[in-house]
């Protein structure tokens, strides 16, 4: 008897010193498993991100920032009268009790979300309810002080703060800095300890980025697009403005905008960046590159005389015509042929190029490759692989055949202007750190030689030529300014059948100013026009009006061509007879001034090609422009009132 007691006690003994030293093993030496079910049951954890960088232009102005709010969370544990507290929230934050119900009601939760980014006062009013089953934490909320300016270059984020489109997405990491995992601590009964609820976080902010964009350019950018939408009853418009001597992207606009601070309540096709993602046949503004691959290859000169076959060329089966059925051109030179856009004979330059060197020329100006670094969703436009047949080549000539974007368009102008050198587009000037303030400015990668400084030169004398008044371009001049430019009007694609939409066209205007010394690469697209929908009458003034603007911003004293201040350059001795030609030429139609045909045109129209040019306007009546004093093609140095005699129709 005695010997079982004894067993049975060293047993009871054994048992206890086995429990005892695992509990102790368990504490001092816990495995990765007991620690997780530790913090899994005394504490709550979720993610909060760091405040997110800036957004600003090349001046220092918000354009994205973020601001501190404060997001309401509960634990449905805690709470007792759930029905009561939906009711009373709802009220406040303006959502459904049954909403809110629905996530407090079950007791096995301890951590669920009521709603984000609340005011300071709403914060006051919910705390004022005493309920201890709910706190708030501090966190940052995305605001863009502008709504609509550069709407779809910035893009915006989500609700959880990170970057869904545009420069928000492509600089995500960037701006989004470090996160961190709050970790809620629960009391041994399992409560949240929520007694000083408002959470400060300390984690890595996002940089600053600064743009290259000016914010006063891109303002009156986009207001110029949104008047011409208006009236020409067009679909929408695009526009960007580049620094001719870096590609920097001074603006960068889409027509209609949207409000980024309401970002999901517009649809995906708004919030396009269309300047970067749509491709398009660019009409008669490729006619350019045409006759800069020509004269780069020796292949003609300026001066040279083509014979445009009366406006109509049989290619096989099919007639190459004009734009215009009243363009009967016969023999022209080079120089005429872009001035007065030819298709005609922009087909007969391209077909002495030859396909194979224009694809290779347009190629290396950038056309048919994608500038991916600078925005999400760019597009490389198409240019067609070899072999073209006759008819593909003379389409391309004269800017059908083949895609481009806005911005590749304005990329190619902006090496005509910059003296033949190309250099990739920028957005982003630098990054600041929001903690050392130290700015890390981008590199600009040195830009490439695409066409020698010679042709570069007489290309520019060409396309001053083309806005005078017997080229297309006469509507983008501006007082005072020599205006190197090209109109553009393509039938527009129809991207469901194939084809064309019957009645629908893109008007453009590629150029820069002022011609002599550039400064400023401005291309403008006005998609679907009602009204008129040659670019000439259309995109032209719409440049005008914009770089009207610069130049008056800018403070760039006024010119006018003559021979002491034009384009002065060395050129090839096969070239200097037709640069003094052309320099001649423009000399003299640009220091006499004439009075352009306003007939038919509304008040607005008719303003936009004579103000600043007469010295006095009188308006007689309302509605369209059908008289006028003195007669269209008057020198205006010999009269200084101008009379406008208007009826409605």
């Amino acid at each position: 008897m005695k010997s079982r007691l004894a067993i049975l006690f060293l047993f009871f003994i054994l048992l206890w010193g086995g429990l005892v030293f695992r509990g102790t093993s368990l504490k001092l030496f816990p495995g990765e498993r007991l620690i997780h079910l530790q913090k899994r049951q005394f504490e709550t954890s979720f993610v909060i991100k760091s405040r997110r960088g800036a957004i600003l232009d090349r001046n220092g102005r918000d354009l994205a920032v973020s601001v501190a709010t404060h997001s309401l969370f509960a634990d449905p544990k805690l709470i007792t009268e759930k029905k009561k507290l939906a009711r009373v929230l709802a009220k406040e934050l303006g959502l459904r009790s049954s909403t809110i119900y629905k996530k407090i009601k079950s007791k096995k939760r301890r951590f669920v979300w009521i709603r984000r980014n609340l005011n300071e006062l709403q914060k006051k009013r919910i705390e004022a309810l005493g309920e201890r089953g709910l706190g708030f934490i501090e966190e940052p909320k995305r605001v863009y002080p502008n709504d609509r300016l550069l709407s779809q270059v910035i893009g915006f984020t989500g609700r959880e703060g990170y970057g869904l489109e545009g420069l928000e997405l492509a600089y995500d990491s960037v701006l989004s800095g470090s996160k961190k995992e709050v970790m809620v601590p629960r009391d041994a009964r399992g409560r949240p300890l929520l007694s000083d609820a408002r959470l400060l976080l300390d984690v890595g902010d996002g940089k600053d980025l600064f743009l290259t964009i000016d914010g006063d350019v891109q303002f009156q950018l986009e207001k110029e697009l949104e008047e011409a939408i208006q009236e020409h009853e067009a679909e929408s418009a695009i526009g960007i403005v580049l620094d001719v001597e870096t590609s920097e992207v001074l603006a960068m606009a889409n027509s209609p905008g949207y409000n980024l601070n309401q970002a999901t309540l517009f649809p995906a096709e708004i919030r396009k960046n269309r300047v970067v993602t749509d491709a398009f046949e660019p009409g008669s503004t490729m006619k350019t590159f045409v006759v800069a691959a020509g004269l780069e290859m020796n292949r003609f000169r300026p001066s040279t005389i083509y014979d445009c076959e009366g406006g109509r060329l049989k290619i096989g089966r099919r007639w190459i015509t004009e734009a215009d059925a009243h363009h009967n051109f016969k023999k022209m030179t080079v120089a005429e042929i872009l001035a007065k856009s030819s298709n005609v004979g922009s087909a007969k330059l391209g077909f002495d190029i030859g396909a194979k060197e224009l694809r290779h020329f347009l190629s290396g100006l950038g056309f048919g490759h994608k500038y991916e670094d600078l925005l999400p969703g760019v597009s490389g436009g198409i240019l067609q692989p070899l072999p073209w047949g006759k008819h593909l080549l003379s389409n391309v000539a004269f800017g059908h055949g083949v895609s481009v974007s806005a911005l590749q368009m304005a990329q190619a102008y902006a090496a005509i202007a910059n003296g033949g050198l190309l250099n990739s587009p920028r957005l982003v000037r630098s990054f600041r750190d929001p903690v050392t303030g130290e700015v890390n400015i981008r590199e600009t990668p040195q830009g490439k030689r695409v066409i020698s400084e010679d042709v570069a030169s007489v290309l520019t004398l060409m396309l001053t030529q083309a806005t005078s008044d017997e080229g297309t371009g006469a509507a983008a001049r501006i007082p005072g300014y020599p205006v190197a430019g090209k109109t553009g009007t393509a039938q527009k694609v129809d991207m469901v059948n194939g084809g064309y939409l019957k009645g629908k066209y893109i008007s453009s205007f590629a150029g820069f100013v002022p011609a002599h010394q550039p400064r400023y690469v401005i291309y403008v697209a006005v998609d679907a026009p009602r009204d008129n929908y040659y670019g000439s009458l259309v995109a032209a003034p719409l440049f005008a009006e914009i770089a009207s603007y610069l130049m008056r911003k800018s403070g760039t004293p006024p010119v006018l061509i003559s021979d002491n201040n034009v384009i002065e350059k060395k050129v090839d001795s096969i070239q200097q007879k037709a640069l003094q030609e052309i320099k001649e030429l423009v000399g003299k139609q640009k220091l006499k001034e004439k009075i352009p045909d306003l007939v038919g045109m509304s008040l607005r129209e008719a303003l936009k090609q004579i103000r600043n040019r007469a010295g006095e306007i009188k308006i007689h009546g309302s509605g369209q422009v059908v008289r006028m004093t003195p007669e269209p093609g008057t020198d205006l140095e010999s009269f200084g009132k101008v009379h406008l005699y208007l009826e409605q129709k």
